[in-house]
């Protein structure tokens, strides 16, 4: 393959393709991120605030216009493009608001010991990134990214290709010396070849399981330091209520963000034995009444998937379940062979040596587990290697604190879908992750903690 192209999910169309980068042109772009690199991590703070501030206006100033073509490459329903994009803009202000607060020089007296911790930045991090938040996942790692000194070298998902190229034309229009953020049109194979640059410093991944562990040993291999974010099967926890109707409707909001495809949005819903059946039969209702169309029409509830190969993957992983027993409630899938839809899907009666309870279903699919009491409960939402988020709804929200201090994931949300923002930490537990994002360690975890005693 020597072209990337851009592909509408919609309509199938091509967008349009670019040639992939020689191992001349990476050499160079490497290179010239290092001598960028050399400058920008003596810019002061204030002065890399200015610059920051001036980033988050030049995407404010045209939403609409980068919210579409999120749309048009990657399927985002086009009403949550628009949010996400401010959403974005609020991310680039707190970190240039805060990061000379959180990595200022630190003045310490410890033991009879007079020191001073400096946060020194490291070099050019290599980022490999996926498709479904085009601009706000990577501009999250971006941002500390480069806040802190660093310059960064980014391969974004093949599908993208002109959000990836966009991303780096917001750094240029917003002044930013030129390769602090550079783009590299690459394929997944190419990346040993970055990882083993001398000027590449830290690897920074978010993607699935697999890649994960492909990243993370290359960058064993080479010596070098590495955050991973992978894959997640975030667990719904419904207790006591009074108000079905609106514990559906909220289930169902905590599954469909972003057209299904979110991180921490909730994939295993554990249900206690006396509202099982009434919820499955709720369920079944509401999840028929979805939308599923163009995601440009603000009508829209479902929007196509990102990728063809999605599609078949779905359907595999649902038609495995259901061989294994797991009952089929809403109608049985639906595939539009000239686009990319997937029918919202509803598993009942999951069980844990399923498919749909083992593997994280990070498409139209809702996995309904029922359990025989709230201790059941907390040991089926702890039973799993990839966490990321959990959410506990309930009427007594005393209940639900006694139940979130026994769950086991990073961050639980109490009648609420799971979110993240920049002030609070977002990360993950056993196979999901390696490190943190987010809050004032995640800024720290990309410079050096130097020590210097007098």
């Amino acid at each position: 393959m020597t072209k990337i192209q851009s592909i509408n999910p919609y309509n199938l169309e091509l967008n349009t393709e670019y040639e992939l980068f020689t191992d001349e042109i990476i050499d160079e772009k490497i290179a010239l991120a290092h001598e960028a690199f050399l400058q920008w991590k003596d810019t002061s703070f204030e002065d890399r605030k200015v610059l920051f501030l001036k980033l988050a206006d030049v995407i404010e100033a045209d939403m609409e216009k980068y919210a579409r073509l999120q749309t048009i490459e990657m399927w985002m329903l086009y009403n949550a493009s628009l949010a996400w994009m401010n959403s974005t803009v609020n991310l680039v202000r707190w970190y240039g608001e805060n990061a000379g607060r959180i990595l200022k020089d630190e003045e310490f007296t410890e033991y009879g010991t007079n020191g001073k911790y400096i946060y020194d930045p490291l070099g050019v991090i290599f980022g490999i990134w996926p498709w479904n938040f085009p601009y706000n996942q990577i501009l999250r790692a971006a941002i500390a990214n480069i806040i802190a000194g660093n310059t960064v070298v980014y391969k974004h998902a093949s599908n993208v290709p002109m959000c990836a190229e966009q991303l780096e034309k917001f750094f240029i229009d917003a002044w930013f010396p030129i390769w602090i953020y550079t783009n590299l049109f690459i394929s997944a194979s190419k990346s040993e070849y970055v990882i083993a640059n001398k000027h590449i410093r830290w690897i920074n991944l978010t993607g699935w399981e697999a890649a994960g562990r492909t990243i993370g040993a290359l960058a064993w291999k080479y010596l070098k330091p590495s955050v991973l974010e992978l894959w997640w099967n975030d667990a719904f926890v419904l207790l006591d209520h009074s108000d079905t109707a609106k514990m559906v409707a909220d289930a169902t909001a905590c599954r469909i963000a972003n057209g299904w495809q979110k991180c921490n949005s909730s994939k295993r819903f554990i249900i206690l034995e006396k509202h099982y059946d009434n919820f499955v039969t709720e369920i079944w209702k509401y999840m028929s009444n979805l939308v599923v169309w163009d995601p440009m029409d603000k009508t829209t509830q479902i929007p196509p998937l990102a990728k063809q190969s999605l599609v078949q993957e779905l359907d595999n992983q649902v038609q495995k379940s259901i061989w294994e027993w797991a009952r089929l409630i809403t109608w049985w899938k639906i595939i539009w062979d000239k686009w990319q839809f997937y029918a919202p899907t509803v598993l009942a009666d999951v069980t844990k040596d399923m498919t749909c309870y083992k593997e994280e279903t990070f498409w139209p699919v809702m996995n309904i587990i029922k359990s025989s009491s709230i201790e059941e409960s907390i040991r089926i939402a702890n039973d799993s290697d990839l966490w990321l988020s959990a959410v506990v709804y309930g009427d007594d929200i005393e209940q639900c604190k006694q139940v979130a201090s026994k769950l086991e994931w990073w961050m639980i949300f109490i009648n609420a879908p799971a979110w993240s923002k920049p002030h609070l930490p977002f990360w993950w537990v056993k196979n999901s992750w390696y490190w943190k994002e987010n809050w004032a360690e995640w800024l720290k975890s990309f410079t050096n903690k130097k020590v210097v005693v007098y």
